[in-house]
């Protein structure tokens, strides 16, 4: 059996990375709360805590303390035990998809010179939805209500030790983000005016970057700062049926479906991490998240129907309020070196939940506000570790009085397990 390269090895893993399927779920707002089971085991609490290469999308700052070559892939199954919806005419019904899983991968290695280190990474970035598929509806049918959207990030960035104690970095990321949405598409009310849609096929690239940086004030004390600017999210190119039956035109499928007004937000965050004793780790973080400016409404729009028929709109506009508000997220995580083999890790995320009560759907739920982690690495040999973290945000439901929405008296619910298992790999 040939040989791979370090080269090769991140090649493969970061390929792999790039075509899991997405969305996440939602941790901060729409963004994951981290990346990797050193991020996840501390309560994400890791601006100032190097270590994995998975710092070129966290921040870039820390890829300068990577010797070597180093690759990091995991894995992380989830079960979205909370997500559920209940209205005057549907007794509590969980989501029809409560699994999945998130691939991220990343590979670091030091340059021609030594103060220079180089990282890339697939990320799933961000991500919300959930689906029903027989809900009843205030229009005497029963249908299916679903959205199911997510961010891919590729993070390409560069640390730079300018002296023994600062270190500075720099990312650009290019990020892939895809949207599909059923709003009871087998329904359309002369009554009402309501007809159903299904959306297909949009999604597209856009483009942010992130800066950081690390200093050691000491041996046991240092800090570290990131900040992000807004990712704009493109979602392009889609198809939009709409159910016109109730006046007699079927099915019309329009081309040149668009979503705009989804982002993810600029944010800034600041991190201690503290070895107040040899074996013992303290970390924490306080982040800022824009959503404010970032998640207003949406708004999708469509042209071009595959029929000219008067009866038919030849475009449509749809609105959507998010109006999100911007959350502070306060982490706080500690390892404790068992051995000088064994770590383990806990921890703890506190964030409010961005989106109001007046435009909570089935789909833009209610988001985490606690998160508790536990986690464990193992080193194997002086080339290959293990890590692992078990991720909980406890379910919990908020009335829904979104007056935009098709439902009275909802409440809807949010709640994930997650366990993620990476390997790492040393050069």
């Amino acid at each position: 059996m040939p040989k791979l390269s370090p080269r090769a090895v991140a090649l493969l893993c970061l390929s792999a990375a790039s075509l899991a399927s997405h969305p996440a779920w939602a941790g901060n707002g729409l963004n994951v709360t981290g990346i990797g089971a050193q991020s996840l085991g501390m309560g994400s609490a890791d601006l100032a805590v190097p270590g994995s290469s998975a710092a070129v999308t966290i921040n870039p700052a820390n890829l300068t303390q990577i010797p070597g070559s180093r690759l990091d892939a995991s894995i992380e199954p989830f079960v979205t035990n909370g997500f559920s919806h209940r209205d005057a005419l549907n007794s509590r019904k969980r989501s029809d998809q409560p699994y999945g899983a998130l691939l991220n991968a990343s590979y670091a290695r030091k340059l021609w010179r030594p103060d220079l280190t180089l990282g890339v990474g697939m990320f799933v970035a961000g991500g919300s939805g959930s689906e029903y598929e027989d809900l009843n509806t205030a229009f005497g049918t029963v249908d299916a209500y679903a959205v199911t959207f997510g961010v891919t990030r590729l993070a390409t960035g560069l640390g730079w030790q300018l002296t023994p104690q600062l270190s500075l970095g720099a990312a650009f990321n290019v990020s892939y983000a895809s949207l599909r949405q059923k709003l009871f598409p087998k329904t359309s009310d002369a009554a009402t005016g309501f007809h159903g849609l299904r959306l297909d096929g949009a999604d597209g690239v856009s483009y942010n970057g992130r800066v950081g940086l690390l200093y050691r004030f000491s041996p046991t004390i240092a800090i570290g700062a990131s900040y992000a600017s807004i990712n704009k999210l493109k979602l392009e190119g889609g198809e939009l049926s709409v159910n016109y039956d109730a006046i007699d035109q079927g099915v019309v499928r329009y081309g040149e479906a668009r979503v705009k007004g989804f982002a993810l937000p600029q944010e800034f965050g600041v991190g201690i991490a503290w070895r107040a004793a040899p074996k013992w780790l303290l970390s924490t973080e306080v982040t800022w998240l824009d959503w404010s400016g970032a998640a207003k409404s949406v708004r999708l729009s469509a042209r071009d129907p595959e029929t000219a028929n008067a009866n038919v709109p030849q475009s449509l506009v749809l609105d959507q309020a998010l109006g999100f508000r911007d959350q502070f997220v306060f982490a706080l995580g500690a390892a404790y070196d068992l051995t000088d083999k064994t770590r383990l890790m806990a921890g703890i995320n506190l964030a409010r939940n961005p989106v109001p009560n007046r435009n909570v759907t089935p789909t833009i739920n209610v988001t985490q506000e606690v998160e508790l982690n536990v986690g464990i690495r193992q080193v194997l040999s002086d080339r290959w570790e293990f890590s692992s973290a078990i991720q909980y945000q406890p379910a919990k439901t908020e009335a829904a009085n979104n007056p935009a929405q098709p439902f009275t008296n909802a409440r809807d619910g949010y709640g994930v397990i997650a366990w993620v298992f990476e390997f790492s790999r040393r050069w």
